[in-house]
C-alpha cells in the first residue's frame, strides 16, 4: 500500500519488497547472460558457471578488450523482454493509478544501468550530479519514475540520494549534457538522503524530484533499471500536444560489410535435422 499524502509531500516512496526476489534475479540473470555470450567468444570467460567475482573481473576486461562490443552489449541489454514486462507489470499500473495517474502511458524506453568506474570512459556514465528527470522528458507534471535495483544497493555501492520535497520547487535552471539536466542551483546537498535497497524494492519518485546517484566506492557492479512513466489526461500535458522529445532512429550503413552472405541465409533456414 502507497501512503500518497506522503509521497504527495516527499516527493518519492520506497516500496519494500514490492517484487519477489526471484521475479527481479531473473532480470539480473538475463542482462549477465548477454555480456557472458560475447565474454565467452572472447575467451574471457569459460563454458562453466562463473562466481559474482569472476563475472565482474571478466566484465572490467571485455570493457578493456573489446569496448565496441560491450557496447553493443549494453545495448541489447536494454531491450531484454523481461525487463520490458517488468516495466507493464499490473503491480506498477496500479501503484501509478495510485499516485493519481490515471492513465498512466510510458515517456521512453526502459533503462537498465550497470555502473562502476572501471566501466565507464565518462563520470556520467557511472556517477550522476543532482539533476531532474522531467527536463529531459518534458511530459506530464505528475510523471513517475520507478528505480528498481536488480541487486542490494547500499550506500557504499552508489545508493540513489534523493532531496525530499524538492519536487515542489519546480523545474530548476540547468544544462543539459548528455541526456541529463545538470543543475545549476547551489544545493544544500547534506540534505540528501541515500535510500538504501534490496532486490525486490521498488522507488516510485516525482521526474521533479532533485536526486543524484551517489558514489561506488566498491569494487562491483551498481545493476539497476528505472522506468519512466506519464500521466496523458494530466491538463498541462495536454494542452502543450502532448510534447515527445525522444529521438529513435536506425544507422543507415550497414555494420558489418558484405553481411549476410547468401550462403549464411540458407544456413539459418536450413532443415533441421529430426
Amino acid at each position: 500500500m502507497i501512503d500518497v499524502e506522503r509521497y504527495r509531500q516527499d516527493g518519492f516512496f520506497l516500496g519494500k519488497g514490492f517484487f519477489p526476489k526471484e521475479e527481479i534475479a531473473l532480470v539480473h540473470a538475463e542482462a549477465k547472460e548477454v555480456f557472458a555470450l560475447q565474454m565467452r567468444r572472447l575467451g574471457i570467460l569459460s563454458a562453466t558457471a562463473a562466481t559474482e567475482s569472476e563475472f565482474e573481473e571478466g566484465m572490467f576486461q571485455f570493457f578493456q578488450a573489446d569496448l565496441t562490443a560491450f557496447t553493443n552489449c549494453g545495448k541489447q541489454a536494454q531491450h531484454l523482454i523481461s525487463l520490458h514486462r517488468l516495466s507493464l507489470d499490473e503491480r506498477i499500473l496500479s501503484a501509478l493509478q495510485e499516485l493519481g495517474l490515471e492513465f498512466p502511458n510510458i515517456s521512453t524506453r526502459p533503462l537498465l544501468y550497470f555502473n562502476a568506474e572501471r566501466l565507464a570512459k565518462k563520470e556520467v556514465y557511472w556517477k550522476l550530479d543532482v539533476h531532474q528527470d522531467w527536463r529531459s522528458m518534458q511530459g506530464s507534471l505528475d510523471s513517475v519514475v520507478v528505480w528498481l535495483p536488480l541487486i542490494d544497493i547500499d550506500k557504499s555501492l552508489g545508493a540513489l540520494e534523493v532531496y525530499p520535497g524538492s519536487h515542489w520547487w519546480g523545474l530548476l535552471n540547468a544544462e543539459m549534457a548528455d541526456g541529463y539536466g545538470h543543475l545549476h542551483s547551489d544545493l544544500d546537498k547534506a540534505r540528501l538522503v541515500s535510500v538504501e535497497v534490496e532486490r525486490g524494492d521498488a522507488l516510485f519518485f516525482s521526474t521533479l524530484l532533485v536526486h543524484q546517484s551517489g558514489t561506488n566506492v566498491s569494487p562491483s557492479i551498481r545493476w539497476s533499471c528505472h522506468f519512466r512513466y506519464n500521466n496523458l489526461q494530466d491538463p498541462t500535458f495536454i494542452a502543450r500536444g502532448f510534447p515527445h522529445p525522444y529521438l529513435y532512429k536506425p544507422q543507415e550503413d550497414l555494420i558489418t560489410p558484405d553481411f549476410p552472405l547468401v550462403s549464411e541465409v540458407r544456413k539459418t533456414f536450413a532443415p533441421r535435422d529430426a
